[in-house]
Formats: structure tokens, C-alpha cells, sequence
């Protein structure tokens, strides 16, 4: 257990290709359980879990995590949280033996607030007489997604949504999504949307924020952005170079009919992606990007596959129903990792987010192989 310096580098990218058409949905030769992701063992639950690799690094975001003990802080429940593993070969699973922690030794918040927000949530932390401001409990959250390597510029990106939440009210307010900068060691959160109230988010709102998947070609970074409607989310895409990705005014919006808009109100649905985010990668082996996903309000995983980030894309096909969880509660979150593949992509690792109880998660993982292509 350390905190964490960063390592760098290594891109995830690949070629965009000219298609007519979706590619035929490759067929897959198996799906074997292989149990859990083993964390620390003061470990509740968490969820999100988006990783990249940077250097021979695999690390792993978290959102709301829970501990069965207390660290340094007081806190046994907190929005974000990280960890990694060196080994990335996943024939016999996956260990996360790295945690960013506090003086404890146990893991705390590795993504930083700014001086207000601090502010805030001390001022509402606790509760009755220990609080200082009402409503107690009241807090703003970051909420970490993809992790994007840029080794070309010595960093790492992370996608983020920041909400609001109360015991007074339920489930949360969205305030917006946005991109910071790791570098150095260090975690920064530039200004994307100058003269606004929050202007180190991109996306504010109830705005569609592009933070649910990524991918990179060549030197472009794209991004997913998922738009709920009913029993589905409606996915959309954007891109701007990756190198100026913090500069709100280099963003464009995928408009249909191979145009981009600057206008993110002109974006058109690309498919129907998961809950808690989608994984979209390019797979060597097949020649294609493959997405992976949760299903919305149900338990099972799906996969679709494009030549390009923006589609067309294939009919989402289901490869797995995930295990019943506490309550009758949905798993979610079904995210590929790449950086275990084997066989040239043949064989991907994929986890998903499975309820055992109040605050308490873990971390199914699968190892998921396509079929041979047909001869």
C-alpha cells in the first residue's frame, strides 16, 4: 500500500478505417466466470472501475467506496478511490495490490477538491450539533471515469462528473463533467468553461457530458456521452485533438452522415450503451472497436462492434447475464480491460458490479474470447 506517483506511458490507438456498413457482430468462442477482483481487504464495496495502463501499470478509478474500518480522515465512506496492479497477465485473475492511502494505511480520496468545495463539505460534515452548516451531510462528489493515456505529452487524462448530494434529498443533482490533467504525480483541473459558476466543467447540468467511454486514434481523442431516456441511454460521441483535449473550443459533436458539429445539441445517438458507462476499444484481432456494456435496469452484458469510434455501429448483442444481486438489484458498470488482452485481443478481460449489500459490492470479472474468423 503507497500513494501513487505516475509512471508513462502507453496509448491505446488505432487506425480509422472507411466502411460502408457495420461489421458483421463477431462470434464468441466462450465467457467464463473467474470469480472476483481481489482488493484490500478493508474494501466494502466500490464501483466504477475504468483502468488504463501507464507504463506497465494498470491502473483502476473508482467511484463511491466504502471501508469496513475508518482511516485518517474518519471516513469509511467516500466518493473516489485508486488502485493498481504490475501484473497484467489475468490467466489466473486479477490482484489490485496498490491502493492510494492516507496515514492509516487504509485507502482515502486520491482526486482533488478545489479550495470551495473543501470548504463546503467540511462545513456540512457530520451531523446534529457537529455540523456547522445545515443541511449536515451535504456534500459535492467527484466521481472519476476513463482514464486516458497522452504519453505523447508525459500524462494521463481523467474524465470526471462532480454531483451534489444530501440525506435531505433524494438521489443526487448532476453539476457537470469535465477532464483533468495527471501529470507529475500530481492531478490538475484546468478551466474548460470560463465565466460560468463552475468553470472547470466542461458539460454542466443536466448537459449530456462526454465522459462514458473513450478511445484514440492517431493523435484524436474520442469520448462517449450517454443521454438517459426511457429504459435506455442514448450514446453520442465527441472528439477534439488530444493534445488541446482541456480547451473546450477544440470539441466537436458527431452530427450524422460523417459531419461534426461544434454544437453539442446537433449530436446523434451512435447506439444504446450501458449503465454506469460504456468500454470502447480497438481489438486487433477482429480489426474492429468493440463496445462492452452493462444493460440498462437488467443484469446482462452486451457487446456491438464499428470500423470507426462514431459507427455505424452493430446491434447489440447479449454474452452474459450477470449474477443476481442483493435486492434484485441490476448489476451495472460491465467495462473491458483492455491492457489484460491476450492473443492479439482474442481473449479480453471484462468486469461488471454486483450488489451483496447495503454499500457493499464486488467485482465479478470474466474472461471473454472471440471465435476464430470463419474460413
Amino acid at each position: 500500500k503507497t500513494n501513487v506517483a505516475v509512471p508513462f506511458l502507453v496509448a491505446i490507438s488505432c487506425c480509422v478505417q472507411a466502411q460502408t456498413g457495420p461489421p458483421p457482430i463477431p462470434a464468441i468462442q466462450s465467457v467464463t466466470p473467474m470469480g472476483t477482483v481481489t482488493q484490500d481487504p478493508v474494501v466494502q464495496g466500490r464501483d466504477g472501475t475504468y483502468s488504463a495502463q501507464l507504463g506497465n501499470v494498470s491502473f483502476w478509478l473508482f467511484n463511491d467506496t466504502a471501508l469496513t474500518v475508518s482511516n485518517a480522515s474518519h471516513e469509511n465512506f467516500f466518493s473516489n478511490s485508486l488502485s493498481w496492479t504490475t501484473n497484467l497477465d489475468a490467466t489466473n485473475g486479477i490482484t489490485l495490490d496498490g491502493n492510494h492511502v492516507d496515514s492509516s494505511g487504509y485507502p482515502t480520496t486520491f482526486f482533488p477538491f478545489l479550495p470551495w468545495e473543501l470548504q463546503y463539505n467540511q462545513e456540512h460534515a457530520g451531523s446534529g450539533n457537529t455540523c456547522q452548516v445545515k443541511p449536515c451531510g451535504a456534500e459535492f462528489a467527484i466521481w472519476p471515469g476513463p482514464l486516458v493515456p497522452d504519453p505523447a505529452r508525459n500524462r494521463a487524462l481523467i474524465l470526471y462528473g462532480e454531483i451534489w448530494r444530501s440525506p435531505t434529498y433524494s438521489g443526487w443533482v448532476s453539476i457537470g463533467e469535465g477532464i483533468a490533467v495527471w501529470q507529475n504525480g500530481k492531478i490538475t483541473r484546468p478551466v474548460m468553461s470560463p465565466g460560468t459558476a463552475y468553470p472547470t466543467l466542461m458539460w454542466q447540468g443536466s448537459a449530456v457530458g462526454f465522459t462514458s467511454g473513450w478511445g484514440v486514434s492517431g493523435d484524436t481523442l474520442y469520448t462517449y456521452g450517454n443521454k438517459g431516456v426511457f429504459l435506455a441511454e442514448d450514446t453520442q460521441i465527441a472528439q477534439a485533438p488530444l493534445a488541446s483535449a482541456t480547451t473546450g473550443s477544440t470539441w466537436t459533436y458527431y452530427a450524422g452522415n460523417n459531419t461534426w458539429s461544434s454544437s453539442a445539441s446537433n449530436a446523434v445517438t451512435v447506439f444504446n450503451g450501458g449503465a454506469a458507462g460504456s468500454s470502447v476499444f480497438y481489438d486487433s484481432f477482429l480489426g474492429t472497436y468493440v463496445a462492452i456494456y452493462s444493460g440498462v435496469f437488467n443484469s446482462n452484458l452486451y457487446y456491438n462492434v464499428s470500423y470507426t469510434p462514431w459507427g455505424p455501429w452493430s446491434a447489440a448483442t447479449q454474452f452474459y447475464t450477470g449474477l443476481p444481486a442483493y435486492q434484485n438489484n441490476a448489476d451495472y458498470a460491465a467495462l473491458a480491460h483492455p491492457e489484460f488482452a491476450q492473443g492479439n485481443g482474442q481473449t479480453q478481460f471484462v468486469t461488471y458490479v454486483h450488489d451483496t449489500g447495503f454499500l457493499a459490492q464486488d467485482i465479478q470479472l470474466l474472461k471473454f474470447v472471440f471465435a476464430p474468423p470463419a474460413p
